[in-house]
């Protein structure tokens, strides 16, 4: 397996040098639906289908659970689910309320062994893709 990508070309507005850059970008595939994870599952290990929907249909009220209440969730090697506020940034302390919550949010960092198997698989520039960079005309 290899992840592959894309050249592109996009403004870069933060930073210490902002402007048209070039980067690579990550080809994406098809989202994996619930239905293949089930199967995959079922395929991998002694479980029936429905003893695997209903443990990830009980892990998933425990994540609205404890996110309701503030807390981060750590799953081990998988990572951590850590929940944040987008807020809007006002002058004073008194301005602050909850009316300057944006939405609620969690992000999700990996664990130190997913991290090591994602950051080792190959990169490889693809060769599916027709939307690789091409310079505009006129471009050097």
């Amino acid at each position: 397996m290899s992840i592959e990508y894309k050249k592109v070309k996009r403004m870069i507005t933060v930073g210490p040098n902002p402007g048209m850059k070039y980067l690579a970008e990550i080809v994406r595939g098809q989202t994996v639906e619930l239905d293949e994870i089930y199967k995959d599952m079922t395929d991998l290990t002694s479980l029936s289908r429905g003893d695997i929907m209903s443990s990830i249909d009980t892990l998933t009220q425990l994540f609205m659970k404890y996110f309701k209440s503030g807390r981060n969730v750590n799953l081990g090697e998988f990572g951590r689910f850590r929940m944040y506020l987008d807020a809007t940034a006002v002058e004073t302390l008194e301005e602050v309320t909850a009316d300057t919550i944006k939405k609620p949010n969690v992000r999700f960092t990996m664990g130190n062994e997913l991290k090591k198997e994602v950051y080792d698989t190959p990169k490889v520039l693809s060769k599916k893709v027709s939307n690789i960079y091409k310079p505009d005309e006129g471009e050097i």
